[in-house]
C-alpha cells in the first residue's frame, strides 16, 4: 500500500478554513440568539411565539442573502465593465506600431510585407 502524504496547507488554505471557521461559528450564535428568543416567547406565553420568531429569523436571513446576492451581481458588472474599458484603448487602431514610429515609409517601401488592410503579413 502506497505511503500517504501528509496534507500539506498553504496560507491561502489556511485563511479560507478560518474563514470558513467564522462564518460556522457565527451561524451557531445566531442559532442560539434565536432559540432564546423563542424560548423567551414561549415562557411569555405569546400565541404562536415560536412560528413568528422562527418565520421573522428566515425573513431576515433570506433579507441578508438577497442583499449579499444584489451587492455581488453590482460588483460583478462593475468589474466586467472595467474589463471592457481597460480593452478599448488595446483595439484601437489609431495608435501607431513600431513600424510606423521606427520609419514612417516602412508600409511604401515594402508594400509586399503587409495586406490590403495595413497589417503585417
Amino acid at each position: 500500500m502506497p505511503i500517504q502524504q501528509p496534507v500539506q496547507r498553504s496560507r491561502a488554505h489556511r485563511w479560507a478554513h478560518v474563514c470558513g471557521m467564522s462564518v460556522k461559528r457565527g451561524y451557531r450564535r445566531l442559532k442560539t440568539f434565536e432559540s432564546r428568543v423563542v424560548e423567551r416567547a414561549e415562557t411569555v406565553g405569546m400565541p404562536a411565539g415560536k412560528f413568528l420568531v422562527r418565520a421573522s429569523f428566515l425573513t431576515a436571513k433570506l433579507a441578508l442573502l438577497g442583499v449579499f446576492l444584489f451587492v455581488s451581481f453590482w460588483l460583478f458588472v462593475l468589474m466586467c465593465t472595467i474589463v471592457v474599458l481597460a480593452a478599448i484603448p488595446i483595439q484601437d487602431s489609431d495608435t501607431p506600431g513600431i513600424d510606423d514610429l521606427d520609419d514612417p515609409m516602412h508600409r511604401t517601401s515594402w508594400p509586399e510585407r503587409y495586406d490590403k488592410w495595413g497589417s503585417l503579413k
